[in-house]
C-alpha cells in the first residue's frame, strides 16, 4: 500500500465521490478542504483509501487481502499512534473483517430531500452564537471541531457551526464535521447538564438552513445505538438512507 502525495489528492477526487459507503468524508480530503491521507495499491490503481484526520477510513475500488491486511495492521497497532475507524458498505472488505480481532457495528446514514423548519420557542434561555475565533476556544467535547478539523485556522476558514450559551457557558455545539464541495457532514454535542432540551435539533437545525444556503447538502450519520442522535436528525427534517458497516479496534472509543 502505497501513500499518496498530497500534491496529487485532486487525481482522485472521482474516487472518492465513487465510495459507496459515504462521500464526503473521502472527498474532503481529496478536494483539500480538510486533512488526512490517500493510500493506493499499486501503480496500477484498482483501489484507494481515504484515512480522514478524525480517524474515519473509506476504501473504494477492489481491494486485494494484502491491501485489506495493511488496513487491519494499522487499525490495531499500538504504534501507529492514529486511530482507524474503517467505514464501509461493501461485503468483500465485512467478510475479510469478520474473523479478525476487530467490533463490528452499524452505522445509520441519513439524506436530507426536504427543509423542515425548527422551532425555537424553547431557545429563550439560551443564546444562539456563530463559531467564531473568539468563542471557539471555549467549546469542550469529544463531538467539536477539533475532532474532525486539525488546526482552528482550518476549520474557521473552511467549517462553520453554531453553539447555544447558558450566560458564558456553552452548553450546545452544532458543526461541520466533514466538508466537500458538495455535501456538509454534521456534528453535534450536548453537555450533560443541558440534554433533553432540544438545543441540538435547535443548532442542527440552524446548521440545516446554512448549507442550504450556501448550496450543499446536509448528511448525518450515527451509531444505530444512538437513538439521541437518530431523533434528532429526525426532528430535522432527514430521512434514513442505508446502513453501513463500522469496523473498528476493540476497547476503542
Amino acid at each position: 500500500m502505497r501513500k499518496v502525495s498530497e500534491k496529487d489528492y485532486r487525481k482522485f477526487i472521482m474516487w472518492a465521490k465513487d465510495n459507496t459507503a459515504n462521500c464526503v468524508y473521502p472527498c474532503s480530503i481529496a478536494e483539500g478542504i480538510q486533512s488526512g491521507d490517500i493510500y493506493v495499491d499499486d501503480a496500477d490503481v484498482e483501489t484507494v483509501f481515504f484515512w480522514h484526520y478524525c480517524g474515519f477510513g473509506y476504501i473504494s475500488g477492489k481491494p486485494s487481502d494484502e491491501f485489506l491486511n495493511d488496513i487491519y495492521f494499522r487499525m490495531i497497532s499500538d504504534h501507529i499512534g492514529r486511530r482507524l475507524v474503517l467505514i464501509t458498505s461493501d461485503d468483500i472488505v465485512k467478510d475479510f473483517f469478520c474473523d479478525k480481532e476487530v467490533l463490528l457495528d452499524s452505522r445509520l446514514e441519513y439524506s436530507y430531500p426536504s427543509h423542515k423548519y425548527i422551532s425555537e420557542i424553547d431557545i429563550n434561555d439560551f443564546r444562539i452564537e456563530q463559531i467564531d475565533e473568539d468563542n471557539l476556544s471555549r467549546i469542550k467535547g469529544r463531538i467539536i471541531p477539533s475532532f474532525s478539523w486539525e488546526s482552528p485556522d482550518q476549520f474557521l476558514k473552511e467549517g462553520i457551526g453554531y453553539i447555544a450559551v447558558d450566560q458564558e457557558r456553552v452548553c450546545a455545539v452544532a458543526f461541520s464535521a466533514a466538508v466537500s464541495s458538495d455535501e456538509i457532514d454534521i456534528g453535534v454535542e450536548t453537555h450533560e447538564d443541558y440534554r433533553r432540551k432540544g438545543l441540538a435539533a435547535i443548532l442542527a437545525g440552524r446548521m440545516c438552513e446554512r448549507i442550504l444556503e450556501i448550496g450543499k447538502r446536509p448528511v448525518w450519520a450515527h451509531s444505530i445505538s444512538n437513538t439521541g442522535s437518530m431523533n434528532t436528525a429526525l426532528k430535522c427534517g432527514f430521512v434514513q438512507d442505508k446502513i453501513n458497516t463500522v469496523i473498528r479496534k476493540r476497547n476503542s472509543d
